[in-house]
C-alpha cells in the first residue's frame, strides 16, 4: 500500500486519488435510507404497541383481583374498583376501534374523514386510560397476604 520510502508527498498523492470528489451532490438518497422499510417499521411499531396494551390490561386485571381480595378494608375500595373497571372498559373499546380503523380504506375523502374521526376518538380514549391508571396508581392497590394466626 505504501511506497517503499514513505513521504508526506506520497501520502497526499495516494490519499487524494482514492477519495471521491467532495463537492458533488448525489440526487439519490443514501444507502441506509433506500434500505429502510417503512412498512416493516410500522408493523413492528404496531406489534409493540399491542404488547404494551396487553400488558396494561393484564396489570389492570391483577389490580382488580387484588382490590377484590382486599375488599372493603381498603380505604378507597369503591373509587379504585370503579376506576379499574372504567380503565378496562376503555381499553376494550379502544381495541375494538383499532380493529375497525385497521379495516377502513382511505380511498375517498369521506372515508379519510371517518378515519380521522376514529383516530381522534382513539387518541382521546388513550388519554383517558392514562389518566385513569395514574389515579389507580395514586390510590394504590397493594395486596398483602393475610398473616396466619397459629
Amino acid at each position: 500500500m505504501f511506497p517503499k520510502y514513505f513521504t508526506i508527498r506520497n501520502f497526499y498523492q495516494t490519499t487524494l486519488t482514492q477519495l471521491a470528489p467532495l463537492n458533488t451532490v448525489s440526487s439519490s438518497p443514501p444507502e441506509a435510507a433506500r434500505r429502510f422499510n417503512y412498512s416493516r417499521y410500522a408493523t413492528k411499531k404496531t406489534m409493540a404497541q399491542g404488547l404494551l396494551d396487553v400488558a396494561l390490561l393484564m396489570s389492570n386485571a391483577s389490580q382488580l383481583k387484588a382490590i377484590m381480595d382486599i375488599g372493603s378494608r381498603h380505604n378507597y375500595y369503591n373509587v379504585v374498583f370503579g376506576i379499574i373497571i372504567c380503565s378496562i372498559i376503555l381499553q376494550l373499546i379502544t381495541a375494538i376501534l383499532l380493529l375497525v380503523l385497521g379495516t377502513l380504506k382511505d380511498e375517498t375523502d369521506s372515508q379519510q374523514k371517518t378515519m380521522n374521526i376514529v383516530n381522534n376518538v382513539i387518541t382521546v380514549l388513550i388519554l383517558l386510560i392514562t389518566v385513569a391508571n395514574v389515579f389507580i396508581t395514586a390510590f394504590g392497590v397493594q395486596y398483602k397476604k393475610p398473616e396466619k394466626l397459629i
